[in-house]
């Protein structure tokens, strides 16, 4: 089962509700960005502790009802081909 985690070397802050602010701090040219809703309740989950694509699906789909799935998989191919979650190991 893949258990997604925030990458080492990604410093974040929840900027407002709803939305997050991060930066990779691994790339010195590195500019802040902002993760918006509902992307970013997704973040903050897997910041707290990694979560299974499952345990994302389940709150993607809270979010945004029967598109779930899509959020979810959108979220995991976005986010992880920036770099900015991995899986935990």
């Amino acid at each position: 089962m893949t258990r997604w985690r925030v990458a080492d070397g990604i410093a974040w802050v929840a900027a407002e509700p709803q939305r997050v602010a991060l930066i990779d701090t691994r790339d010195p040219l590195a500019q802040p960005m902002i993760v918006p809703t509902p992307f970013a309740e997704l973040w903050k989950a897997i910041a707290d502790e990694p979560h299974s694509e499952a345990e994302l699906l389940a709150l993607a789909t809270d979010l945004v009802e029967d598109e779930g799935e899509d959020l979810r998989d959108e979220f995991v191919r976005s986010i992880s081909a920036a770099g900015l979650i991995e899986v935990a190991t």
